[in-house]
Parts: C-alpha cells; sequence; structure tokens
C-alpha cells in the first residue's frame, strides 16, 4: 500500500512539472521512464530493510537444560509451526560453576528454550532428536562465571554490545526504554534489553506472521510485533 502511495505521488509531481512544456504523449513517456527506477530503488529498499536472522543451534544449548515438559499441541497462533501436528516442548537452561580444586558446585537458572517436536510413542520426546525445529530462545543475565556461554550467529549472547547486535541484525524496527526490538525477513523477532550498552536479557523466537507484515508502516508493525510479545521475557 505505501508503494502504491509512493507511486502515484511521483507520477503526479512528475505529470504537474512537466505539463507546461510536453504534450500529452511526451508526458506519459517521461513519467513512466522516470518512475520506473525510482519504484524499483523502493523495491530494492524495502528488500534490504529485512534480512534473514540466525538460527540458533539445538546442539548447542542442549548441553545447559535441566528440566524439560510439553507446553501445548501444534499448531500455535503466536509461533511458527512446522507441521499441523506435533507437539512445543521447553527446556529449563542452567548455567554451571565447577571448581576441582575446593569442590565447589554452583548453578542458576538462565532461560528457557522452546522447540516444536513429535510425541513419541515409547518415550515422548528426548534432546538428541533430530527433527526438533527452534522457535523460541530467552535468557538472562548470570552470575556464574563460565567460559561456556549460549551464542548464536557470529557473536549474539548476553553481554554483547549493541553495535555487535546491529552489525548482525541490522537498525531495530522500535525501540522501548531499555529494549531493542528487531525483525528479520525469515519471521524471527528478537528482543534486547540493553543497559551500558550490554545486552542483560534476550527474547528470541520464530513466530507465525503474514507476509504482509513486511508492508506495514511502523505503527501498524510495531503493534502486531508488540501483540506476539506480550507475556513473554
Amino acid at each position: 500500500m505505501k508503494k502504491i502511495v509512493i507511486f502515484y505521488f511521483i507520477v503526479f509531481a512528475l505529470i504537474s512539472c512537466k505539463s507546461k512544456t510536453r504534450n500529452t504523449e511526451t508526458i506519459k513517456e517521461i513519467q513512466l521512464d522516470s518512475v520506473k527506477p525510482i519504484i524499483q530503488a523502493i523495491d530494492t529498499l524495502v528488500e534490504e530493510r529485512f534480512i534473514n536472522f540466525p538460527i540458533p543451534k539445538l546442539d548447542s544449548i542442549f548441553p545447559f537444560f535441566e528440566t524439560s515438559g510439553m507446553v501445548a499441541n501444534a499448531p500455535s497462533k503466536r509461533f511458527y509451526n512446522p507441521t499441523d501436528s506435533g507437539i512445543f516442548v521447553f527446556y529449563t537452561l542452567f548455567y554451571r560453576e565447577i571448581r576441582e580444586l575446593n569442590y565447589l558446585h554452583k548453578e542458576e537458572y538462565i532461560g528457557d528454550l522452546t522447540t516444536h517436536t513429535y510425541r513419541k510413542p515409547k518415550y515422548g520426546w528426548s534432546d538428541t532428536d533430530k527433527d526438533q525445529t527452534f522457535i523460541l530462545l530467552e535468557l538472562e543475565e548470570s552470575s556464574v562465571k563460565t567460559k561456556k556461554t549460549i551464542k548464536f550467529g557470529k557473536k549474539i549472547e548476553i553481554g554483547t554490545s549493541i553495535k555487535t547486535l546491529k552489525s548482525e541484525l541490522g537498525e531495530p524496527i522500535y525501540i522501548k526504554d531499555s529494549n531493542f526490538v528487531f525483525l528479520g525477513k525469515n519471521k524471527i523477532i528478537g528482543k534486547f534489553d540493553i543497559k551500558n550498552d550490554k545486552v542483560r536479557s534476550i527474547t528470541y523466537g520464530h513466530f507465525n506472521l503474514n507476509d504482509s507484515i513486511f508492508e506495514l508502516d511502523s505503527v501498524a508493525l510495531r503493534k502486531v510485533v508488540e501483540k506476539k510479545l506480550k507475556g513473554l521475557r
């Protein structure tokens, strides 16, 4: 809709400028030749505004889970549905700190992972199942000191800088308080809470969105995204 409005605005402007010195047929030729590259530029701008976001690798996250459970049967109005059947499963994630010399063992909750999989007749499901699809990752800061952290993309993780975040995801579609919200062409939404230029919590998920969302104006786009994120971390 926005592109159509822009198109007619350009056409009107061109016709107005040429009307005093050109006849009607010449104006039409000039109008079409002049508008075509501008419309192509608009299409390119819309195309480049949104990029495909990285999808977290499940195998790199499963070592951090402690417990799991079923969220709901598919399909879901909020999240992406790989198929019309299956179930959504959540995994509770922890960081661990182990010191061998003084036998200190410490663990701290850091978030949750949600996947889509299938109910297995014999054992339900397992983190070793290779048919799982990434749905949602929610992470928060931890006081546990560990070299092994949950990271996806090139360097998206708790503690990364907003500059690094933008280098991978582009510009946010909106900023609310300390939250920077990004939207990927592959319908992944990322919400990052930023403090002192560092990420301190992450909500990153594959959502059930229509293709038309990429044609919405900024106000309408924000309403749709906020509705999807409502109730999440």
